[in-house]
């Protein structure tokens, strides 16, 4: 006989809440069943310092030291850890030896002192350090390169003869030494770090051994996880081949270049190669040398190696059908928009390598437009495409695509429709090429009656709100940023273009061009150090406008959160008066967009901080300085939540048209909020 129990969903609800909350207190709770270490106190630590000696001041910094140390005061996001004797001792080695990886080789630190409470459950420690001498570089080589490769791995020292030491820093870069010589085909190479400390001259003699052993070829090579795709395809999409030459930058391409196909989650290249491979060594020893590889009078004895390594191909494919959502937030004082939208892909659905692509999106712009009444609207966009990697050539690809697209300006709506095929090539790692060539469809929509008897001849506004006909577009991108979200070292560089010929292709005549590049440099000397500078430089120029004007699609508009911020989105643009009254914002036929950041965004940290200057101009003819350029500066605040980097600016325009401003006002001041950097 069955039998069933009815429960309310309320009660459910409760007995839930009650698991999650006990669930949650179990695990904040203090274990008790680990066993106490020798030494081990129930005293708690009130204050760990670490200061010099009475007359004596302190030059290394110690604040990333408290973190590997024994002993520590409990903060509201780590635990404390109690006193315990043994623990003190090899505390007072951590510090010395910290000292000694700065250079300081006659560091001394005395006994602690403790400060006991009244009762004797708490206790204060300070540790009295005498740093002595910095030791500097006294001699630098590298011994064991090939003559070819010398002066570039010396290149890459950040450090010469006479600078102060840091083994830290500088013991580690015996790993890139040598990775740099299997970037150049040395596939075994492995480097290692010795010092030579002279106490008397207060110096130390830097030597960095390298072992790069033959030059590399491809012995055998197999293809491992893969499913729906043959491993003849995968390796054609490589490049790779038996018997070809090895080196990290052909298998870094290789990587690159299945990544690129969209059809695999993960690729990567390994070989038998004897190199050293994974994260760094901590603590970094310099490499430590077996007595076969040390020969009687001291120096390097080179590894007897093949010059054949073994590849393996290892893929782990891509879902055959994968859905994305996202929404977004982008605001200023100017407009708000929102926008969600999904994007799936059907992997292979064609056959190998035969993709196809849907996307869709909606979003909801509210335009406010200085007293007048504000506009609003929904736009949207979706996409089909069809794409087939590898359709010719290995690295290039070709792609059919459809799209619809709303675009809200100000002051109109350009809905446009393209149709077309193109295609990609990756000319190198981070060098990518684009060219399509479609027939569009474009309308504008909302647009109030000009004075265009009043407009400067210059904008060569269009005729009719209606415009379609052939249209090329391409671009050229060189990506060496180090983050495609957040970056902090390299640069990028682009150009694009758009060609609509007008005549019997088209109704509009029109040639755009923009070029942009992008800079960014580490300012701390610390790998993850949290200061960084950015530097970004954008021109645009619409060119051969027809006789039929230029139409809304290739128009300029700068401003925004991810342009010149002292104007809202797509503010930075000529205006025409409206017969109506008022002005509309039209778009110009040259822009220029500039910005400097200096970043300052702590390693896995949540919060962070920006100061920018921006300036801009936009012309109605192709002098984007015809009637002067404006300049903003600003402050931000970066927030990281979930890996997703959303930041508040806050700039004022105090250049508006090369005229300084004079005064106040609410109308130079602009807040701006986005997901994601502004360059």
């Amino acid at each position: 006989m069955a039998g069933s129990v009815a429960v309310s969903s309320r009660s459910a609800v409760v007995a839930v809440v009650v698991v999650l909350v006990g669930m949650t207190a179990a695990a904040c709770a203090k274990p008790g069943f680990y066993r106490k270490v020798p030494g081990h106190t129930d005293v708690a630590l009130t204050a760990v310092k670490i200061e010099p000696r009475a007359g004596e001041q302190l030059a290394v910094p110690y604040k990333g030291l408290f973190e590997y140390l024994g002993l520590r005061k409990k903060s509201p996001i780590r635990p404390g850890r109690t006193y315990n004797p043994y623990r003190l001792a090899e505390d007072r080695r951590r510090i010395l030896a910290w000292a000694q990886a700065h250079g300081r080789f006659d560091a001394e630190v005395d006994e602690p002192e403790l400060t006991w409470s009244a009762d004797k459950q708490s206790v204060a420690v300070t540790w009295r350090v005498h740093e002595g001498a910095a030791y500097r570089i006294g001699s630098l080589e590298i011994l064991g390169a090939p003559p070819e490769h010398a002066a570039t791995l010396h290149a890459m020292l950040p450090f010469t003869v006479g600078d102060e030491v840091d083994l830290e820093l500088y013991r580690p870069l015996r790993r890139a030494l040598a990775e740099r010589l299997q970037d150049e085909g040395y596939g075994h190479a492995r480097g290692y770090s010795r010092t030579f400390v002279d106490r008397t001259a207060k110096t130390v003699a830097w030597f960095y051994y390298m072992d790069p052993g033959p030059q590399t070829k491809i012995g055998s090579l197999v293809v491992e996880g893969n499913k729906a795709i043959p491993a003849a395809t995968i390796l054609a999409r490589t490049g790779l081949a038996a018997g070809g030459s090895y080196s990290t930058t052909e298998k870094r391409r290789a990587e690159l270049a299945l990544l690129d196909t969209g059809a695999f989650a993960s690729a990567v290249v390994l070989t038998d190669a004897d190199i050293q491979t994974g994260p760094p060594e901590f603590p970094e020893t310099g490499g430590v040398l077996a007595p076969e590889q040390v020969s009687a009078d001291g120096t390097l004895v080179p590894r007897r190696l093949d010059d054949a390594l073994a590849v393996r191909v290892i893929v782990v494919e891509a879902p055959r059908r994968q859905l994305r959502a996202e929404v977004g937030v982008e605001a200023d004082r100017t407009r708000l928009d929102t926008y969600a939208g999904a994007r799936v892909q059907l992997r292979n659905a064609l056959g190998p390598q035969h993709h196809v692509l849907l996307e869709g999106n909606v979003g909801y712009g509210y335009i406010f437009n200085d007293g007048r009444d504000p506009a609003q609207g929904v736009y949207g966009s979706a996409l089909a495409q069809y794409l087939h990697p590898g359709w010719i050539a290995r690295d290039l690809d070709l792609r059919l695509t459809g799209r619809w697209r709303d675009t809200l300006y100000p002051s109109a709506m350009l809905r446009e429709i393209v149709v077309g095929p193109g295609v990609r090539s990756t000319v190198a790692p981070g060098v990518f090429v684009d060219l399509d060539a479609f027939y569009r469809i474009g309308r504008q929509l909302d647009q109030p009656m000009l004075d265009l008897a009043g407009a400067d001849p210059d904008l060569r506004l269009a005729t009719t709100d209606d415009s379609q006909g052939a249209l090329l577009v391409a671009s050229a991108i060189a990506d060496r940023r180090d983050d495609r979200v957040e970056p902090t070292a390299g640069w990028l560089l682009a150009a694009r273009g758009a060609f609509s010929p007008g005549g019997p292709l088209g109704d509009h005549r029109w040639l755009a061009l923009g070029v942009e590049g992008r800079a960014f440099r580490r300012l701390s000397r610390e790998p993850n150090g949290p200061l960084s500078a950015g530097v970004r430089v954008a021109s645009s120029w619409v060119l051969l406008p027809g006789d039929a004007g230029v139409p809304l699609g290739p128009r300029l508009f700068g401003g925004g959160a991810y342009g010149m911020r002292g104007f809202g989105r797509d503010r930075l643009s000529p205006v025409v008066a409206s017969i109506a009254g008022g002005d509309a914002v039209v778009g110009g036929r040259s822009l220029v967009e500039a910005s400097a950041e200096l970043r300052f965004l702590p390693f896995r940290k949540q919060v962070g901080a920006a100061a920018f200057v921006d300036a801009g101009a936009a012309g109605a003819g192709t002098n984007a300085f015809a009637d002067g350029i404006s300049v903003a500066a600003g402050i931000g605040g970066r927030i990281r939540l979930w890996y997703v980097p959303i930041a508040i600016d806050l700039a004022y325009r105090f250049v508006d048209g090369s005229q300084f401003s004079t005064a106040g006002g609410f109308d130079r001041l602009g807040a701006f909020f986005r997901v994601g950097e502004a360059f």
